[in-house]
Formats: C-alpha cells, sequence, structure tokens
C-alpha cells in the first residue's frame, strides 16, 4: 500500500476545489508534468507520482523536487500536511496560516522543503515499517490493506451482552470522541466468525455532511483496531447502508 501524502484545508483556506488546483499548480511551477492518463506526476527530479481521486499523494520514495512541491502547495493554499502513519500531527508550512480542524490537534512548523523531506522521511520508514510488521502478523493483506470486519453486521448474531469486554471498550472510545461532537445514531454488536465481537456504530460528526460508520474489534495478540467509513460513496455500489437491528 502506498504512503499518502495531502493537503488538509485550515480555516483559512480556500475552497477544496481551489486547494487541489494549487496543488496541481505546484506541480506545474517546479517543472513537473503530467502523464496522458493526467494522475500520473514526473517530478522535475524524475521521481514517478500518483494522484489519488482527492489529489493525494501515493508515493513509495520522497525527492527534492516533490517535497518542494508540497511545501509551496500547502503554503499558498493555507493547508496542513498531513500523512499516512502513526504520527498524525498536521503540518504547518513557514508562511502559511488558519488553524487546524481537528479538536486538539497541535501543529508543528515545517521551516523549508529541506525540513519537510526530514520530517516525511522518517513517517515513510515507520510507515513502511509498520506495513512489513502488519503483513507477518497477518493483519494487512498483500496489498497492504487492513484485514477487517465487514462495514454491515448483515447475518451475525446480534449481542445483548460481551463478556469479553470488547464493547464496553469501544463504548469508552466513543464516549472520548463524544466529546468531540461525535454522536451516535444507532449501534450494533455482533459476534463475527473470523473478528468474535465486532462494534459497529452510525455517528455524526459536526462538519460533515454525512453519518460515517465506525467500525472497532480486538485482535488477539494486536490489540484493538477502530476504523471509520463513510456511508456515502462516489461509486454507489460501495456505499454502505445504515445499521439496522
Amino acid at each position: 500500500m502506498p504512503f499518502q501524502v495531502y493537503l488538509s484545508p485550515t480555516t483559512a483556506s480556500p475552497p477544496e476545489a481551489q486547494v487541489q488546483a494549487d496543488v496541481r499548480a505546484a506541480i506545474v511551477a517546479d517543472g513537473g508534468r503530467f502523464e496522458p492518463d493526467g494522475v500520473t506526476v514526473l517530478t522535475s527530479d524524475g521521481l514517478r507520482i500518483t494522484l489519488g481521486d482527492d489529489e493525494q499523494f501515493l508515493i513509495d520514495k520522497l525527492s527534492p523536487s516533490f517535497c518542494r512541491i508540497v511545501f509551496n502547495a500547502a503554503q499558498r493554499s493555507n493547508s496542513t500536511v498531513e500523512r499516512g502513519g502513526a504520527d498524525l500531527t498536521p503540518l504547518q508550512m513557514r508562511g502559511s496560516s488558519g488553524a487546524t480542524r481537528y479538536v486538539g490537534l497541535r501543529m508543528d512548523p515545517i521551516a523549508d522543503p529541506v525540513a519537510l523531506c526530514a520530517r516525511l522521511g522518517r513517517d515513510l520508514q515507520d510507515w513502511n515499517r509498520l506495513m512489513r510488521e502488519g503483513q507477518s502478523s497477518g493483519q494487512l493483506g498483500r496489498d497492504g490493506q487492513l484485514l477487517e470486519p465487514p462495514p454491515t453486521p448483515g447475518a451475525e448474531p446480534r449481542l445483548t451482552a460481551d463478556p469479553t469486554g470488547v464493547a464496553a471498550h469501544c463504548d469508552q472510545v466513543q464516549a472520548t470522541f463524544a466529546k468531540q461532537g461525535w454522536t451516535v445514531v444507532r449501534k450494533v454488536v455482533s459476534q463475527n466468525p473470523q473478528y468474535g465481537v465486532v462494534w459497529r456504530a452510525d455517528i455524526t460528526i459536526p462538519g460533515a455532511g454525512e453519518p460515517s460508520r465506525v467500525i472497532c474489534w480486538k485482535t488477539p495478540g494486536h490489540g484493538f483496531f477502530i476504523v471509520d467509513r463513510p456511508l456515502q460513496m462516489f461509486d454507489p455500489t460501495a456505499s454502505i447502508p445504515p445499521l439496522g437491528r
């Protein structure tokens, strides 16, 4: 699974379409070019990058040109730089303004593209380590995707009591998120034949247009996992129906 680097709007950012335009403008300004498919980018120093659906960069290595592109695009659009991995701290480029939209998260200042490359290099190393460990332990598939319960409980037996403590732990996590305005619309606890007790809830998040499905479960020897999936997808066949009983 490629390492993701993307821009996240702040309170001072323009509309999302303009942020995406700033990303593409920064690519061209640094001497990069788009391949005929419109999603593959070749930087001025030869790095080949894929742009995802939301203009996120999908990479397996870094280059000075790439770091300049990201730095300049984030600075111009007053966005923070986010990435995959364990470090969730938003990165704010010097010269940009605005506050992060993630409640309670501090931002780390980044002085220039060189400093950004150093930080992203560390994060990329951590990401690759996590991928290797996850695949060797069976938590991740060959494509690097998390092996997780299905988003809907289907015919899984519903549980009214859970002696394993999984549901209680997931409830405690949700109580923490509730302090940030997350609200449970409906919750279902069920028994999955592969993953054991699975806690699912449809939740609303302040500022988000549609509810999301939160899935919480425990993997023996590796602790708890929580994922958040939007109910509505651009591809209707990939959308998740609201929870029933």
